[in-house]
């Protein structure tokens, strides 16, 4: 008995020792890499901005970072985030080549994947530096992880609009757009840009779906621009129009529905 008591104690003491020692182990290596952050950081930081700036300057993995504590990971997103911005303006006023803009945009966002304005600006500078689909992939993963933003889906939105090349991108748009207009607190114009954007696109039952809830939730310029659109797309037999405005009893209350079917099937019978 005293044996295996003896024994167990000289067990539990080499755990505890083996413990401290990785313990200790993990706190040493952990200073040694913030040692060479801070030497890497500090120099592209502090170094003078010049015209002629390397467009190849070098941008650690985010994998090189992953041991670290959540609390550092931020405060190294921090510290690149600048120096993002810093080599973005050196190089967008001088040689515009951004070689390694990619690379520091995707180590900010992993690092830091709740930092929206990152992912806004790492947007247009990537569009700015010609990489378009980089662009996309970078909001597409920035709306995945920040689903309470309404900015990041509708910046997507925005700019499928303007430099998407498919031939169903104002549909694209419009879902982007619908996405963000979806997220509680988001403005009440981004359901008008989404309904205009169906209705453009040819997504005619959607954008009456789009148009009433305009109709429910808008200010009176947004309620006569539906009044408007919603005329345009209903179809113009008195039965069919009545039937196509069925669904949208359950965006409103009755009283506003009321009144929406009465404005619309009576737009059938003025002379």
């Amino acid at each position: 008995m005293r044996a295996r008591g003896d024994g167990g104690k000289r067990e539990r003491g080499s755990s505890v020792g083996a413990g401290r020692r990785g313990v200790l182990r993990g706190v040493v290596v952990g200073l040694v890499m913030l040692g060479c952050l801070a030497g890497v950081v500090g120099f592209q930081i502090t170094r003078p901005a010049q015209s002629g700036a390397d467009p190849a300057a070098f941008v650690p993995s985010p994998k090189f970072f992953r041991e670290l504590s959540p609390s550092f990971r931020t405060a190294v997103a921090d510290a690149y985030w600048l120096a993002m911005v810093q080599y973005y303006g050196e190089h967008v006023e001088g040689d515009r080549e951004f070689d390694a803009l990619p690379a520091y945009v995707r180590l900010v966002t992993d690092l830091s994947p709740r930092f929206e304005r990152a992912y806004l600006f790492g947007a247009f500078a990537l569009l700015d530096a010609g990489e378009g689909q980089e662009a996309y992939e970078l909001l597409v993963r920035g709306a995945r992880r920040n689903p309470q933003s309404w900015r990041i889906p509708a910046t997507l939105g925005m700019l499928i609009y303007i430099y998407a090349g498919n031939e169903d991108k104002d549909a694209l748009a419009a879902e982007w757009y619908q996405k963000a207009a979806a997220v509680p607190g988001s403005p009440d114009y981004l359901p008008r840009v989404a309904a205009e954007l169906l209705t453009k696109g040819g997504e005619a039952e959607e954008s009456i779906l789009m148009w009433g809830q305009v109709y429910a939730t808008g200010d009176t310029y947004a309620r006569d621009k539906a009044l408007v659109e919603l005329d345009e797309l209903l179809p113009p037999d008195p039965e069919q129009r009545k039937e196509a405005l069925q669904p949208l009893a359950a965006l409103m209350t009755p009283q506003q529905f009321l009144t929406l079917s009465s404005i619309l099937m009576g737009v059938l019978e003025t002379p």
